[in-house]
């Protein structure tokens, strides 16, 4: 991989290695064990790469402290893991006795296509159920003894300690989101799980469609990690041959996804079986590649600013003005960008002006080194910033 630090290239030369379950080569030579631990982590797949490590831990020279914080992470995502499993289950068990249609997403099923559960860690445990049943779902959540932490259009989130985060998701995609209107009838696209009557999946198809565009999601607005690529690689290892292809790509093409799936179904097996890749397709996967490892497993406030302004810079807007214009959207968004985060505003759009205030307050005193860095990443932007930006999306088949 051209264009990457060695700790970088290792760390994907690791997760290679957890996936295929084989143990690490040797590190290139000077290799900085505590960068690529802080990148690990960055990405949240420190606990992956405990796997190839053990037993040579000491071969390679690693320094124990390192190697410790390695072993610590594996038992915490071990522990982790066993715990989100039995309550997700028992909240599963009881949206069926209550006849409350439901779906898991993501993580919940992704995990099992790993070759241990443990490695694909879940920051939460998302849900999707029928949005008529909310005030139900509310009173069993709260019976469960959990906490309502945020009350949003697209979702409300739960906790309960120790670390218990639950999404209940009243719609797959937020009504203004990119892909509403795909996913707009989205039950008639599920079936019930086998032995249930409530509880219901996607096809293996439509599971990949919607990995792919919950992926396309965070690309486009802050980046996204590897985790994410290991997450596409993991499912096509399992499913690529059992699917139906002409399906997948009519789909894709009609959300314009079928060009960027296509790069980054390469770009998973440029980094975990290269041996699948033609070498004129490394210059994009370098960059595609750059990108995403400079991202985390969350995105990056820079690179939200940039892909936003990218959409844009096409009008032809002096860079000034654009960055006066992307910032003033920052600080007001529009009113329906405020529904998504305070609810009261669709009954009562009349106080948009109160909570702008209310919200630039809050970032003041609570939020002051977030909010200082996202205004910072927008006029610090350079016309080369937005323009690389701009290229690399369009390359990667995003803009069409």
């Amino acid at each position: 991989m051209k264009n990457v630090e060695k700790e970088k290239s290792y760390l994907i030369h690791l997760i290679s290695r957890a996936i295929h379950e084989k143990q690490a080569k040797s590190p290139p030579k000077n290799l900085k064990w505590a960068s690529l631990y802080k990148l690990a982590c960055y990405h949240n797949v420190s606990n992956i790469i405990y796997y190839p490590l053990k037993g040579v831990e000491d071969k390679y020279k690693m320094p124990k402290n390192i190697w410790q914080n390695i072993c610590n992470e594996y038992k915490k995502s071990v522990g982790k893991e066993a715990t989100q499993h039995v309550m997700t289950e028992m909240i599963l068990e009881e949206f069926e006795k209550n006849k409350i249609e439901c779906m898991p997403l993501k993580g919940y099923f992704l995990k099992y296509l790993y070759p241990k559960v443990d490695m694909r860690t879940m920051g939460d445990i998302d849900i999707l159920y029928k949005d008529n049943k909310t005030s139900f779902v509310r009173k069993i959540m709260k019976d469960m003894n959990y906490s309502i932490e945020k009350i949003e259009d697209k979702h409300d989130k739960y906790y309960k300690k120790p670390f218990m985060t639950i999404e209940m998701h009243k719609s797959l995609v937020g009504n203004l989101e990119p892909y509403a209107s795909y996913y707009k009838n989205v039950w008639d696209k599920l079936k019930t799980k086998k032995n249930f009557q409530y509880i219901y999946q996607f096809s293996k198809e439509d599971f990949y469609i919607f990995l792919m565009v919950h992926f396309t999601k965070h690309y486009v607005n802050n980046g996204v990690g590897v985790r994410s690529i290991v997450d596409i690689w993991v499912y096509n290892s399992k499913f690529y041959d059992n699917m139906d292809w002409n399906y997948i790509k009519c789909e894709l093409e009609k959300i314009k996804l079928d060009e960027f799936e296509e790069n980054i179904r390469g770009l998973s097996q440029f980094w975990f079986e290269s041996e699948k890749c033609n070498e004129e397709d490394n210059e994009l996967y370098d960059l595609m590649g750059d990108y995403i490892l400079s991202s985390g497993v969350y995105g990056t406030i820079k690179n939200g600013a940039l892909a936003g302004m990218s959409r844009e810079f096409e009008d032809k807007r002096s860079v000034k003005r654009l960055k006066h214009f992307h910032g003033f959207k920052m600080l007001f968004p529009n009113l329906n960008g405020m529904k998504k985060r305070f609810e009261i505003l669709n009954k009562f759009p009349f106080l948009l002006p109160v909570f702008w205030i209310y919200r630039l307050v809050r970032g003041f005193l609570f939020r002051r080194e977030r909010s200082f860095k996202k205004v910072e990443s927008v006029y610090s932007a350079s016309k080369k910033d937005i323009s690389k930006i701009l290229d690399l999306h369009t390359k990667a088949g995003l803009y069409k």
